[in-house]
């Protein structure tokens, strides 16, 4: 299944007054990691299915190590699952340098729906296709 990493440098907006990152800022790492992965597969987020939108219906995040501003993260994104309607994908944040040690894990499953309706609907064939095999 598709993977892709992308690195970040945690910024002082990012963390709180202990210099440690706020919990939020893990989920907008996640999701860009998984806009680049959308983009990796050719179907970029961002001009991919005008009709079609597809809200996060779970979002999870362990910490499993301290994160603190101006920190090195790598975070990678791999589909875990695709299933008729959702998809989720699993991501790991190691820092940057020795050791790369794990200090997050996580998950986010997304839905298609139908931007009239508000419903969910299957996923079109040619996501599930690139979302199953990554071409």
């Amino acid at each position: 299944m598709p993977q892709t990493t992308i690195a970040i440098r945690v910024p002082f907006h990012d963390v709180d007054s202990t210099g440690r990152i706020h919990f939020t800022a893990m989920f907008r790492y996640m999701e860009i990691a998984e806009h680049e992965l959308r983009r990796s597969i050719g179907l970029p987020q961002a001009t991919s299915f005008p009709n079609i939108a597809f809200p996060r219906v779970h979002v999870s995040c362990d910490f499993r190590g301290a994160i603190r501003y101006d920190d090195k993260l790598s975070i990678e994104a791999h589909v875990e699952r695709v299933g008729r309607s959702s998809w989720t994908v699993a991501f790991i944040a190691r820092l940057i340098g020795e050791g790369a040690s794990v200090v997050a894990e996580g998950q986010m499953t997304m839905v298609a729906m139908d931007t009239a309706t508000e419903r969910a609907i299957p996923l079109p064939d040619e996501l599930r296709a690139a979302l199953a095999d990554g071409q």
